[in-house]
Order: structure tokens, then C-alpha cells, then sequence
């Protein structure tokens, strides 16, 4: 499993970039059909809105969301050309990208508010107790960063505990069966982690704020117009999220197969964002984690120094804002939800 997620296929598509206005539709009656590919994650199902409204048909695509119990199983299908696009953790681009992958960042989908923590067991009160004890999360993912990063905030480091190397899926069932003293994990693993009697959330990603990024990438040879409709399509989404909040969590609920009130409660450690706050995040320079660009490159720094990766180039080239800008021209900016309101 270690490797699971940066082990890859090296590929190269023989599409040709179309060029055209953001306003030209593609043409659906070619026939052509993309796959998104999308896993157990809350803002990984907004690409089920885009589905069941018809959004997807409605900017001419033809599309179908395939769902990846395994994550990494999402990953590895995108690396390898199976799908066109998929719902990803920023830091799990940085692989295929520099395994000459031809993956491309076109939108934002979330940071993670809430929704990516950390429990400890009975008797571990603070993230300071957790120096000795065994936690479990998957070596090399965003929940490994968070966990090192949270770690260090209290002046510990990885050598101050027992990492158990356990896919997400499985970290969860292991703090329920009491195997291990807590755990690193991500929604709904992490609101079902917190049934074990005793259990006490340390932290979670409102502490971090930008340090999990969530993004919709693609194959960068898609034609343009194609790329432009995916992104107007998650904004209808978005927009139609905020106007109609409980037939969208219906609609993703139903897609998932998991209750509604399951999917309010996963849903409200997302922050949405907007077409404009979008888009500066994408283009932003700053130094701080709010920015897409300093974030991946500070993930792919630790990547490195785990030995994830054999080098550390610049990995912010993937990052393209130019298709959110042009839609943000087109469409304008609207209100999202604020899932914690709900």
C-alpha cells in the first residue's frame, strides 16, 4: 500500500487541444463520453450534482461519474488513462504529474474544514499525549502530512510515536477495535471513528486552514472547451447546491449510498468555494496554505523528505486557472453554502 498512490504508468493521449471561446459548447453529439472518477470523500460527491440535475448534458457533455470505493484504486485509474478526470487531494496530483502523468488542475472543489482529524483513545486528551502511542493512517496521503503537521504544532515529530501504516478504509475499523490508540482519517471514516466509547477528536482541518486542498483535475490534453464545460458544470452545482440544499444532499446521498443525515454531517467540514474565491486560490502567490500553488509545492517537499518521491521539482505548473477565470468572466460570482450552517 505504501507506494500504492505514486507508483504509476507513464501515458501519452494523442488528443489534440481544440481552442475556442468559453461560450462554445462541445459537441456531445460526437459521441464522446468523459469519465470522473470520485470516492468515499464529501466534496468528491458534488460531482453527483452535475449528474442527477443534468448539468453535465446541460453544457453538451456527456459524462459518467464512476465511484471508486478506494481511493487510491481513483487515483491509479487516473494515472492510467482510465477515467478523464477525477475528485483528488491536491497533494496526490503531485506524483502522476511528475511521472510525466499529463494531469491538469482546472478547479476547486473544497479545503478541508473539519472534515480530516485526528482521535485518540481514552486518556489521550490533547495532541501532546500523543508522543509513545501508536497511530494509524496511510503512509504518504494528505493524512500523513496533516498528522506530521499537527504533530509538529506541539514540538513532536513522527520518531515521537508508533506510526501504523493503514489505509483509510482500514485505520478507522482499527481505532473502533481498540488495535490502536488513534488514528488520522477522513470523513464519514472519521465521524464513524468517533463511536468508539471514550474517544476524543484532538483536532481536526478547522486548525489548518487551506493545508487540505481538494480539486477537480484532468487529462491536460482534453480539448479546452471540454475543460471550460466540466468547470461551468461544478459551478451549476454549486449554485444549485445553494439554492436547493436539500436536493442536492439528496442527490449526493443517493449516489453515495449513505444516509442523508450521514451526508449533512460529512458535508459540513467542507468549505466551499466560489467562482471567484476559486479562482484566487488557484492564482494566488502568497506564502501561507490559503494559496494552491505554496501548498502542493510545501506537500511535495515532504513527499521527498519521506522518500514518496525521488526529487522535488516545481509542481505548481499543473495548477491552471485559466478555464475558472474564463468562466468566472462568463458567469460572474455567487454565494456557495456554508456547510456548517446546515
Amino acid at each position: 500500500m505504501k507506494k500504492i498512490l505514486f507508483t504509476v504508468m507513464s501515458f501519452v493521449l494523442a488528443t489534440s487541444l481544440l481552442l475556442s471561446g468559453c461560450s462554445k459548447k462541445p459537441e456531445a453529439a460526437s459521441g464522446k463520453k468523459y469519465r470522473l472518477a470520485t470516492s468515499p470523500y464529501p466534496a468528491f460527491y458534488l460531482l453527483y450534482i452535475a449528474q442527477e440535475e443534468g448539468f453535465y448534458q446541460k453544457e453538451g457533455l456527456d459524462v459518467e461519474v464512476v465511484y471508486f470505493p478506494v481511493y487510491s484504486d481513483s487515483v491509479m485509474a487516473f494515472s492510467t488513462g482510465q477515467v478523464d478526470g477525477i475528485g483528488i487531494a491536491m497533494p496526490d496530483t503531485i506524483a502522476p504529474y511528475i511521472n510525466n502523468v499529463p494531469v491538469e488542475v482546472i478547479a476547486m472543489l473544497d479545503n478541508s474544514n473539519g472534515a480530516d482529524g485526528i482521535v485518540g483513545s481514552e486518556g489521550i486528551n490533547s495532541l501532546e499525549d500523543l508522543k509513545g502511542k501508536s497511530i494509524a493512517t496511510e503512509y504518504g496521503t494528505i493524512e500523513h502530512f496533516f498528522l506530521a503537521k499537527r504533530l509538529e504544532s506541539v514540538g513532536l515529530t513522527m520518531d515521537d510515536i508508533k506510526f501504523v501504516n493503514l489505509s483509510i478504509a482500514d485505520s478507522g475499523p482499527a481505532f473502533l477495535a481498540n488495535t490502536v490508540d488513534a488514528a488520522a482519517l477522513w470523513e464519514p471514516t472519521l465521524s464513524e471513528a468517533q463511536a468508539r466509547p471514550g474517544c476524543k477528536l484532538l483536532t481536526n482541518s478547522e486548525d489548518t486552514p487551506g493545508l487540505i486542498a481538494d480539486v477537480l483535475a484532468v487529462n491536460k490534453n482534453l480539448p479546452e472547451e471540454v475543460k471550460i464545460a466540466m468547470v461551468k458544470a461544478l459551478y451549476d452545482s454549486l449554485d444549485f447546491y445553494y439554492k436547493n440544499p436539500e436536493k442536492a444532499i439528496k442527490d449526493m446521498a443517493k449516489c453515495a449510498d449513505i444516509p442523508e443525515e450521514e451526508m449533512w454531517v460529512a458535508m459540513s467540514g467542507s468549505k466551499l468555494f466560489g467562482p471567484k474565491e476559486g479562482y484566487e486560490s488557484m492564482s494566488s502567490k502568497d506564502q501561507n496554505y490559503t494559496a494552491l500553488a505554496y501548498d502542493v509545492q510545501e506537500v511535495a517537499k515532504f513527499l521527498y523528505s519521506i522518500k514518496m518521491i525521488e526529487s522535488c521539482p516545481d509542481v505548481t505548473g499543473m495548477i491552471n486557472a485559466e478555464y475558472a477565470k474564463k468562466v468566472l468572466d462568463e458567469i460572474g460570482d455567487f454565494p456557495v453554502p456554508d456547510t456548517k450552517k446546515y
